[in-house]
């Protein structure tokens, strides 16, 4: 019933063949912009703006000038989604599978991880973040020890703005948070407290950054990586007082216009500087809406789900990229592309190294995003909600393992009699199962979930605050360990007939 897992294998080593002379003499500069909890539904150019009481000109703009994509994929929560950026791996391989809850807890991304940072600083990239890392609190897993030349930013989610505000809140129990700033080799500085007086001032600080990183290194012999994680719009959703009222639609409303405008600061910048021609400009979210402050909270089109869920509206989010006369201007694709795949695809455009001693999960999409071929390199995807398998995603069907409640006012996951499947795109809320009469899903769903397995047998996983890999077997719903072995031994048995043929 399954493919043999040879195409894995090759998929796994082909990503770390020598890149061609002529893709490794592209070095543009490169601008990451990743918002925070922003729903697919948001942006105009998506259905949002001014429909929801909150024009988003300059993003509605960016997408005109480049490619938008209306089936990027994420991880279920903070955390995972900036894993998987910097890796190109899957979350549950880096033990970074939960968003961090408080600052002190000894996980986030481990050293033994190679970011998208230091493969680009080893390039010859400057690199920088201004905003929000969510990666970990320990020296070597802040940014600086993990290929960022400089950073000013937090390394936390910005719901500890509020903490002091909480009733009954014990600060006895809570180190103060607090913004950070330093270069690489030198003293981390730990700066003013991160609380509500200082929440509607952090975009703008981020802008500022930016735009005096941009003119300063403009006309720079090296290229730069400029990661721009906005602290917007994440709750507490509350607005710099330039835009307190702004939109008539709440704080929320008010938050989104902000944030169009910081990206529009730094879009200004690019193209004031005259490098509009020579950088590359993603923008995306990290995951869709939370619910902690309905009905003022962003919207998933016509998704459902929200942070936390891997139902759509969670992990399908806006992702546009701009590098003119590179990337074709004004195009729309619904082909299925992931966060993970940022890493290799950027690898390959700039001649950047690739591990091949550990298992990625990215694709190398620079030939479809650059217009030579007109479809994705990517037909399926696996979702996991913390350590929980939950769903694999093939073409327009979505195929679940476990069940879960994605709406406004449930929090829950529940074991399945039998794995659910959703046609996508005939029913994007996911509301009618197809599984009985489609039984065949079963097949494309479980062979990356296999491809999965043999890897983790492999290269194993890090645990949540590991160092290295030390895991080397994993669960897989509806199959019971002694089940999974057999099969796994089956379908290696067939692999080793193949092979001799």
């Amino acid at each position: 019933m399954l493919r043999t897992i040879r195409f894995f294998l090759l998929t796994f080593f082909m990503v770390a063949c020598p890149l061609s002379v002529a893709a490794a003499e592209q070095r543009p500069n490169i601008v990451i912009m990743l918002s925070d909890n922003l729903g697919f539904g948001d942006p105009g150019v998506y259905g949002g703006g001014i429909t929801r009481g909150a024009p988003t000109p300059h993003i509605d703009q960016l997408a005109a000038e480049g490619m938008r994509f209306t089936n990027f994929n994420v991880e279920a929560e903070c955390t995972p989604s900036r894993s998987a950026l910097m890796t190109g791996r899957m979350p549950i391989r880096s033990g970074t599978t939960r968003a961090i809850p408080v600052p002190g807890l000894p996980v986030g991304l481990s050293p033994w991880e190679y970011t998208l940072a230091e493969m680009l600083s080893d390039r010859g990239y400057r690199t920088a973040i201004f905003g929000k890392w969510h990666l970990g609190y320990v020296p070597e897993r802040l940014p600086l020890n993990q290929g960022f030349d400089e950073w000013w930013g937090f390394p936390f989610s910005t719901d500890v703005a509020w903490y002091r505000e909480a009733v009954g809140f014990e600060p006895s129990l809570f180190q103060v948070p607090r913004l950070y700033q330093g270069r690489k080799g030198g003293q981390l500085q730990a700066l003013e407290p991160y609380d509500a007086s200082v929440r509607p001032f952090i975009d703008s600080r981020i802008a500022e950054k930016s735009v005096a990183y941009i003119n300063a290194h403009a006309e720079d012999e090296k290229p730069f990586f400029l990661y721009i994680p906005w602290s917007l719009v994440h709750h507490p959703s509350s607005p710099h007082p330039d835009f307190a009222g702004k939109s008539g639609a709440g704080r929320y409303g008010d938050a989104m216009i902000e944030h169009d405008h910081r990206v529009g600061q730094v879009l200004a910048a690019i193209r004031e500087a005259g490098i509009e021609d020579h950088t590359l400009v993603i923008y995306a979210s990290d995951n869709g809406p939370d619910r902690a402050e309905y009905p003022y909270v962003g919207n998933s089109g016509p998704y459902r789900g929200y942070l936390g869920t891997v139902h759509e509206g969670s992990i399908r989010t806006p992702m546009v990229i701009r590098w003119p006369g590179q990337v074709p201007a004004d195009t729309v694709s619904n082909d299925i592309i992931s966060i993970n795949d940022i890493f290799p695809t950027l690898a390959t455009i700039v001649g950047g190294r690739i591990p091949d001693d550990r298992a990625m999960d990215g694709v190398d999409q620079s030939a479809f995003i650059l217009g030579r071929q007109p479809e994705s390199n990517r037909e399926s995807l696996l979702f996991f909600a913390g350590e929980r398998l939950m769903a694999a995603k093939w073409r327009q069907f979505k195929i679940y393992f476990y069940g879960e409640s994605p709406e406004i006012d449930q929090r829950a996951y529940q074991e399945l009699w039998a794995p659910e499947a959703y046609n996508l795109e005939l029913d994007p809320g996911e509301y009618h199962d197809l599984a009985l009469q489609n039984l065949w899903l079963l097949s494309p769903a479980l062979r990356p979930v296999f491809e999965y397995v043999h890897s983790v047998q492999q290269y194993g996983l890090i645990l949540p605050g590991g160092s290295e890999p030390e895991i080397f077997e994993t669960s897989v719903p509806f199959f019971s360990d002694p089940s999974l072995a057999a099969t796994m031994s089956a379908i290696k048995q067939q692999e080793s007939i193949n092979a001799k043929k």
